[in-house]
């Protein structure tokens, strides 16, 4: 491994620095774990404190690090996010909890230039400071760009550190405009495929949606949509482990549908009007694609306000299940929360419908419409709303 200061480890060992940065994620983790704990009453042991599993979500690359702003922005309980880049001054405009620039001594943190193996080679330079950042974690969510030098570089060896440390890997990432032309799909692809290899399961979600159904909409709007699907898929999985339920799902359920489950689906829909719009939603999502036909794995998470029942909660499952294979192992939880009012949000993750999901889009732009104006409607309630950058990294 190459030397460098903040960016990895030196030829003898890790740099002071390199340990204080450690210990620090090392404490922020501890302290994650600390807040969700809570005591069993055992007859023979007495308490027995029992943790929250350790999540941590990383950003690799100037699409991952936008991410990390959203995720930011919106709020996660129970996570630590961890940013990775080559890129300096993006690097120092991302919201993480702890931030890591590898291949100092490579790019002078200027970035990667748009060549994977240019990223790769950092994040080598700077291996053992990320196995040092994912050991201990039990679940760990990895968000980036396909296509460009820094994610498609990082996020392979951020997995393969993290696989090994005994963590629940999953993959969340975009590919490019066909525009981009055939080399930098042909890098996405190359990049997607060495994921997959050392990733539990992988969320792959197309730019081109973005093209088809709003080819008139500012540019950072656009990205920031996607950017808000990404979030909002990562802090559902996130929450529904770390927060209480009336049915709950516990890191044991996530485990057994995403462990071995290659490229993975999400659907994810939310209405005011019943279970069937729900339903209907979740399935005509026009970001992702949707067809559930021979999964393996579903699972399923429904929210709703302090009215919603549990028939109405069983029949949202019902219907998302219809034409799921009956020997699919489907679990399902559910949670109250009092500002949902009446409106039910679903989130499922399936598992086991091969391919890789980078298919031209399907649905009609009316369902993108309300998409828009819900995430518009959300922006403009939440105060100090992040200015996002999309950079080709």
């Amino acid at each position: 491994m190459g030397p460098s200061g903040t960016s990895g480890s030196s030829v003898g060992g890790p740099s002071a620095h390199d340990a204080a940065f450690a210990d620090m994620i090392e404490g922020l983790k501890n302290e994650a774990i600390n807040r969700g704990a809570t005591s069993l009453m055992d007859e023979e042991v007495g308490t027995l404190g029992v943790p929250d599993p350790r999540i941590l979500i990383v950003g690799c690359g100037g699409s991952g690090n936008n991410t990390l702003n959203r995720i930011t922005h919106l709020g996660v309980e129970g996570a630590v996010t961890v940013a990775i880049n080559t890129d300096k001054q993006h690097l120092d405009n991302t919201r993480a909890l702890q931030k890591l620039l590898v291949g100092r001594h490579i790019t002078r943190g200027l970035g990667a230039g748009g060549d994977p193996s240019t990223g790769r080679r950092c994040a080598e330079a700077g291996r053992e400071m990320i196995k040092r950042i994912v050991t201990g974690a039990d679940l760990v969510f990895i968000a980036s760009g396909l296509g460009g030098g820094s994610g498609t570089g990082i996020c392979p060896i951020v997995a393969e550190e993290a696989k090994a440390a005994g963590a629940l890997v999953v993959g969340i990432v975009t590919t490019p405009f066909h525009v981009e032309r055939r080399q930098r799909m042909a890098r996405a692809l190359e990049g997607l495929e060495s994921l997959r290899r050392c990733a539990d399961a992988v969320l792959v979600l197309d730019n081109n949606r973005l093209l088809h159904f709003v080819p008139n909409l500012p540019l950072d709007e656009a990205f920031s949509i996607m950017d808000q699907l990404v979030a909002e898929i990562v802090k559902g999985i996130v929450e529904t482990i770390t927060l209480p339920s009336l049915i709950n799902l516990d890191f044991a359920d996530i485990r057994a549908i995403m462990a071995n489950g290659g490229v993975t689906m999400m659907l994810y829909g939310e209405s005011d009007r019943g279970p069937e719009e729900v339903v209907h939603e979740a399935l005509n999502h026009p970001l992702l694609d949707v067809d559930i036909t021979g999964a393996t794995g579903v699972l399923i998470h429904v929210t709703g306000g302090p009215y919603m029942t549990l028939e109405a909660a069983n029949q949202v499952v019902d219907l998302l299940t219809e034409k799921v294979s009956e020997n699919a192992n489907v679990i399902w939880g559910a949670r109250q929360d009092a500002g949902f009012g009446d409106t039910i949000k679903v989130m499922a993750i399936i598992t086991g419908v091969g391919g890789t999901t980078l298919n031209t889009a399907r649905m009609k732009p009316d369902a993108l419409g309300e998409a828009l104006r819900l995430t518009r409607q959300q922006q403009a309630d939440r105060p100090n709303n992040v200015d996002f950058h999309r950079w080709n990294d």
